[in-house]
């Protein structure tokens, strides 16, 4: 059987090297033939700019030997491509995923995608007309804790949502470098987007309930010479009535990321580390009021973007064949994203913001 090929569309960006370093995994069913970025410059060096420091500064040297573009249509013309990975800059890859789709590729895309909601809404309503399988790298749906706690929440052991809790902490602007793209205009939007957006997702995924209203305050708390957010604080409410709080923050002077999520319900509490180790707490029996149930989880150590993605590329591959939805869909991604429009509206005016939602739910 004949491998499928796929173009590496956008190797300027902070997880390039890892997903295609997770492609490699897939190489008896998967040939990755050809290279874009939109600058030339990068096709010299096939290297990013900036990079994730858990991952490769460059491709490897093998990849010199596939052709390289700097024009996406010029690409598509001259490659029959089956798949495409999209790692391209929030400002490119909506008209990328539109060009591709309008092509009959399907994608798998590294979130945020898009700056908003609506970038990212009309490039996924153009795969869905073209009927092409998008998936997206929201990576916390394909990792045991918060599978688990989904299971939990869905098997009815929270009971009805009455609060959620969503920390995380990472490296500061200055040790990722405030020239980093992330804290620039292609990116668009800071921590919130371009981290916040697995943990927004997550607490409505694994809650089943949509957020619709949010009230939030951003900064620049590290007084770095940036364009977007470092910090950012909001308050949500869910369609059940329950409320939430997030967090995020550009803080520890080196590198490393701490956080955790956590759900509260009548029936118990769920707590999700960082690390995805879960520990859920409910009532006991008379000889012990309080029930607890830790899991801990052991992190298979395959390089590239991790275990997770792996999960993600056979899912999407599965998908393709079976002509399904993934475990990810791009509509999933926009839900997120309108949360976090809403959430940049709230911490600019100063009021509170309904969420705007133009699908249905998830």
């Amino acid at each position: 059987m004949s491998r499928l090929r796929l173009g590496v569309v956008g190797i300027d960006h902070y997880h390039s090297t890892g997903w295609v370093e997770s492609f490699e995994h897939f190489a008896d069913l998967i040939e990755i033939v050809a290279l874009y970025d939109p600058n030339p410059e990068i096709g010299t060096t096939l290297a990013p700019r900036f990079h994730d420091p858990g991952l490769s500064p460059a491709l490897d040297p093998k990849y010199r030997a596939l052709p390289f573009y700097f024009d996406l249509g010029t690409m598509l013309a001259e490659q029959r491509l089956d798949l495409a990975l999209v790692t391209s800059l929030n400002r490119d890859a909506p008209a990328a995923i539109e060009t591709l789709a309008r092509a009959g590729v399907h994608i798998l895309a590294d979130k945020p995608v898009a700056r908003t909601a609506s970038e990212a809404r009309r490039a996924f309503a153009t795969a869905r007309t073209a009927g092409v399988t998008v998936t997206v790298g929201l990576g916390k749906r394909a990792s045991a804790g918060w599978l688990d706690a989904r299971r939990m929440v869905a098997a009815g052991r929270l009971g009805k949502l009455y609060s959620t809790e969503a920390l995380f902490t990472t490296s500061s602007v200055l040790v990722r470098n405030p020239t980093n793209h992330l804290f620039h205009d292609p990116m668009g939007r800071g921590i919130l987007s371009w981290l916040g957006i697995h943990d927004v997702d997550a607490l409505q995924w694994i809650s089943g309930e949509p957020i619709v209203e949010v009230q939030a305050m951003t900064a620049n708390v590290g007084g770095q010479a940036i364009e977007v957010e470092d910090a950012v604080s909001a308050s949500l409410r869910y369609a059940g009535g329950g409320l939430g709080t997030l967090h995020f923050v550009n803080a520890f002077p080196r590198p490393g990321s701490d956080g955790y999520m956590a759900f509260r319900g009548e029936k118990g509490s769920i707590r999700i580390e960082y690390t995805g180790d879960l520990v859920w707490r409910g009532s006991g029996d008379r000889r012990d009021p309080l029930m607890v149930e830790e899991r801990h989880y052991e992190l298979a150590e395959v390089g590239g973007y991790g275990a997770g993605s792996l999960i993600q590329i056979q899912d999407w591959l599965d998908a393709i064949r079976d002509r399904r939805d993934p475990m990810v869909t791009g509509e999933d991604l926009v839900r997120a994203l309108e949360v976090i429009d809403a959430i940049y509206e709230s911490a600019t005016s100063g009021q509170r913001i309904r969420v705007t939602s133009r699908q249905g739910p998830g």
